[in-house]
C-alpha cells in the first residue's frame, strides 16, 4: 500500500470507480470509531464505468495479486470469498478478486461456505503463475548464475558492444535532473512511443512521489539512449516502464540498460527486482515462482450473458477480466 496514490491515479484506474471494502471483527463497529485492531482485512477494487455511469462490474485490477487484498495469510482466502459474496448481495453483476497465494482448493471451500444456498451465482477459481521477480545476490556473477547461458552472454556482450561503439554512459539517479523535454524527445524517438498523457503522468509522479526512481543510458553528447523507471521500497525495486531509442536494434539497448540496472541495484543493496506486467526479455526465465488465485463470481442474468457474448466477439487484449469470462479452460459452478 506504499504507493496507493500512484496506482489510484493510473490512466487505466482513473476510468473506474475505486471501492475499499473493510472486514471487521464485529458488525457493531462504526466507521467513525474504527480502530486498527478492529480490522481483519481490506480489499481494494475498481468498478468499471460506461458513459460515466457505474457498470456493476468489479475487479481488483491486480494481475499479480500483491496489492489488492490486505489480510493475514491464514485469513486471506476466507476474507476474499466473503467480500465477493458481499458485493454480489448488493447488486454486483461480476466480481473478480485476485490475491497472492496458491490455495485454490481451500479457496473453493471458503467460497462455497460464503454463498451457502445462493443459487443465483456462477463462480469459478483458478491459480496462475505470476512470477516477475528476480533475486539479486551479493554480486553480479552470482545473480547471473541463475539465468540461462544465452541471457548471461547477451547481458555482457551487448553492454561491452555499446560501451565500445557508442561510448554510452550509465547514470543511476536522474529523477531530479531529467527534464520533461528530454523524456518527451526520447518517447517520440523510441521503438514503442506512448501517448502524451502517459508521459505526463510518468514525469509528474516521478517528480512528486517519494520512492520513485529513474535510471538511464546516454551518449557522450548527452542524448538519452534508454530510460527506465519504477519504485523502490522494502528492498524491492519495481520496474514500471522502459523506453529505448529506435534505430539502435543491433546494440539491444534494452538489454544494455538491464545489465547496468542489475549491477547498480546490487551496489545500493536492493534484494529483488520486480517487473510490473512481466517482460518479454529472456531474463524472465530466471523469475522465481510466485502464484496468484482468482475468484470470479457472476450473476445469472441477461446482462452477464450479453457481456460474455461481447467478450467472445472481441476480447480486449489488456482486459484480463473479460479474457477470464470467456476462457474455455475454466469450469464454472452454480450456487
Amino acid at each position: 500500500m506504499d504507493y496507493l496514490e500512484y496506482f489510484l491515479t493510473s490512466t487505466d484506474n482513473l476510468k473506474k470507480i475505486p471501492h475499499l471494502i473493510l472486514v471487521t471483527n464485529s458488525s457493531d463497529v462504526k466507521l467513525a470509531g474504527l480502530r486498527a485492531q478492529d480490522l481483519k482485512g481490506a480489499v481494494l477494487l475498481y468498478e468499471y464505468k460506461v458513459l460515466g455511469m457505474p457498470f456493476r462490474v468489479f475487479s481488483t485490477n491486480d494481475f499479480n495479486g500483491s496489492r489488492a487484498v490486505i489480510a493475514p495469510l491464514a485469513q486471506r482466502t476466507k476474507i476474499t470469498a466473503e467480500v465477493g459474496h458481499y458485493l454480489m448481495e448488493r447488486g454486483a453483476q461480476v466480481v473478480m478478486l485476485s490475491y497472492a497465494g496458491s490455495e485454490e482448493k481451500i479457496c473453493q471451500e471458503c467460497f462455497i461456505r460464503a454463498v451457502e444456498e445462493d443459487k443465483k451465482l456462477w463462480w469459478t477459481t483458478q491459480t496462475r503463475e505470476v512470477g516477475a521477480t528476480i533475486v539479486l545476490e551479493k554480486d553480479v556473477d552470482e545473480t547471473l548464475a541463475a539465468m540461462g547461458k544465452h541471457t548471461r552472454r547477451n547481458l555482457r556482450y551487448y553492454r561491452r558492444k555499446a560501451e565500445a561503439e557508442l561510448q554510452c554512459i550509465f547514470e543511476g539517479d536522474i529523477k531530479n535532473t531529467l527534464s520533461k523535454s528530454e523524456l518527451t524527445e526520447l518517447n517520440q524517438a523510441s521503438t514503442h512511443p506512448v501517448s502524451d498523457v502517459v508521459i505526463d503522468r510518468r514525469y509528474n509522479t516521478m517528480k512528486a512521489l517519494e520512492g520513485l526512481f529513474c535510471v538511464g543510458v546516454k551518449s557522450p553528447e548527452g542524448q538519452w539512449i534508454s530510460l527506465l523507471g519504477g519504485r523502490r521500497h522494502h528492498g524491492v525495486s519495481e520496474i514500471d516502464w522502459q523506453m529505448n531509442r529506435g534505430g539502435l536494434e543491433k546494440y539491444s539497448v534494452g538489454t544494455v540498460i538491464r545489465s547496468y540496472l542489475i549491477e547498480h541495484e546490487i551496489e545500493i543493496g536492493t534484494e529483488r527486482l520486480f517487473f510490473e506486467g512481466g517482460t518479454p526479455h529472456s531474463m524472465r526465465h530466471a523469475f522465481i515462482s510466485e502464484k496468484a488465485v482468482d475468484i470470479v463470481v457472476t450473476n445469472r442474468s441477461l446482462f452477464v450473458s450479453l457481456l460474455r457474448r461481447v467478450a467472445h466477439w472481441s476480447i480486449p487484449r489488456k482486459n484480463f477480466l473479460m479474457q477470464t469470462l470467456v476462457d474455455p479452460a475454466l469450469r464454472w459452478e452454480l450456487h
